[in-house]
């Protein structure tokens, strides 16, 4: 293994990066950013055939072709996310909780190819009795830090589906999915709510209608029933599509964190990187809790899962 560089390969669903990485320094030489994420590459293997693995694998040393930078022949490929589920590149066994944040716990196996000219070290995801997570065990592992391994903290990952993990004094010990994002796709693109809604960038003239959604998500009521306010919003004239867009926004991403108060933490770590950020500090806000809320800032995020995977990989040694 080259002991002056690695690889490391962000594979998402939805997204793919590659980023040629120094160490110990962690610094960035160079990047490759693709569109194609695991579920586009599987979906034209379905359409192609052949054999899976051959066939990511192929497609892994086109990206890696497009760096600029010379790579070393022994240079490590870590790859994590969903790489290793069943639409991947392999499909691995979840780890169980609880695990260690030094990542010694995760299951890690290497592919070596004739046809591929890099050892990879492909990281699984984890299992709890009820979810999943593939990637952000990866990103956690980065971002924690010598204070929080004597604490219990919450790790908020805003997104798709944004996850809560809980790590009790160095160990995760926990965490929950949300399938925040996804839900506000689904109902502003695919229900008699589509109507009623406009998206725009947010701003100040639509700050308010944001926090009252929020607040409605506060009185406990079902969800199934304060959702259809977004439609009587337009019917009485109470708010325009761009208004209500953030509205609905603000009800689910208040229904998300207002389970934070059923957790015994220290604090909440929030992740900042990503546009959702304002949005979930705002309901943070509301819902009382910036005074044990702490921000991991967005350059801090964004260099994550680089960190994680290298912990993860030296301590294998």
């Amino acid at each position: 293994m080259s002991t002056k560089t690695f690889i490391s390969v962000d594979w998402g669903t939805t997204n793919l990066r590659l980023r040629l990485v120094t160490v110990p320094s962690l610094t960035i030489i160079e990047e490759v950013v693709s569109p194609k994420g695991i579920k586009t590459v599987y979906n034209e293997w379905l359409a192609a055939g052949g054999e899976k693995e051959n066939y990511f694998l192929n497609f892994l040393k086109e990206q890696l072709a497009s760096f600029k930078t010379d790579l070393c022949p022994d240079v490590l490929v870590v790859i994590s996310g969903m790489a290793s589920s069943s639409i991947g590149l392999r499909e691995l066994p979840y780890s169980d909780l609880p695990f260690k944040t030094n990542g010694k716990s995760l299951n890690i196996e290497t592919i070596q190819s004739p046809d591929f000219p890099y050892t990879i070290k492909l990281i699984s995801g984890v299992k709890s009795d009820s979810d999943v997570i593939r990637g952000e065990e990866v990103e956690i592992i980065g971002l924690v830090n010598d204070k929080d391994k004597k604490k219990t903290v919450v790790f908020i990952t805003p997104g798709t589906h944004s996850k809560h993990v809980v790590c009790e004094k160095g160990v995760v010990t926990n965490f929950f999915t949300y399938m925040t994002g996804e839900i506000f796709s689904v109902i502003s693109e695919h229900t008699i709510l589509k109507a009623s809604i406009e998206k725009s960038d947010f701003d100040a003239s639509v700050l308010a209608s944001f926090e009252q959604g929020v607040l409605k998500s506060m009185e406990g009521k079902s969800l199934l029933n304060t959702f259809f306010k977004v439609r009587t919003n337009t019917l009485f004239k109470e708010k325009n599509n761009i208004e209500n867009y953030y509205y609905l926004s603000g009800l689910l991403i208040g229904s998300e964190l207002k389970t934070l108060e059923e957790i015994d933490c220290d604090y909440v770590k929030l992740c900042a990187g990503g546009k959702l950020f304002e949005l979930y500090y705002r309901a943070i806000s509301i819902l009382g809790l910036v005074s044990k809320t702490k921000i991991i800032q967005a350059d801090v995020v964004d260099t994550a899962v680089v960190k994680g995977q290298w912990n993860i990989i030296k301590n294998q040694f």
